[in-house]
């Protein structure tokens, strides 16, 4: 059983994406959390407690890699990529399932699940979702990934004509 099964669900995001699931797998794997590096990210990870705190090296589809604030925990590939993690104020985990939808189209679903200990983690939560904070980061992630999908399918039919 996965992880989400243990964490209460948050929301879902998806979008329809004209490419196959396997060049859409490639943009959730360059575009999902922690894909690159980033000096804000880094220091929310220490500021917060995030648990893991820095990147063990692994390449982002191997289990068990890390990123701060993010463990990949799930790796089906092109049909499921799932990071988990925590910080002081929420235990979370993000899974991207991607599902066929025609012989070029597919659908991306990022969904998140999470818990929210204590007050601080209460205050943590009404600060992401009272602001909409939570709902504009994952809304522009599933639309980067669509934008980078729909990009590589372009330029794979330009190097076959």
């Amino acid at each position: 059983m996965s992880e989400d099964a243990l964490l209460p669900f948050v929301d879902a995001w998806s979008v329809d994406i004209d490419a196959p699931p396997r060049i859409v797998w490639d943009a959730v794997l360059a575009s999902a959390p922690g894909s690159r590096a980033g000096v804000i990210r880094g220091a929310f990870a220490v500021l917060s407690g995030a648990d893991p705190a820095a990147s063990n090296g692994l390449a982002s589809h191997v289990l068990g890699a890390e990123r701060p604030g993010f463990a990949v925990c799930e790796v089906v590939p092109p049909v499921t990529y799932a990071l988990a993690g925590r910080h002081r104020f929420a235990t979370y985990q993000l899974v991207f399932r991607i599902d066929q939808r025609g012989p070029v189209q597919s659908r991306l679903t990022a969904e998140t699940f999470a818990t929210f200990p204590g007050t601080a983690g209460r205050l943590y939560r009404m600060f992401l979702m009272d602001a909409k904070l939570h709902a504009l980061v994952m809304w522009c992630m599933v639309r980067r990934v669509r934008r980078r999908a729909e990009a590589a399918l372009r330029r794979q039919g330009a190097r076959s004509s």
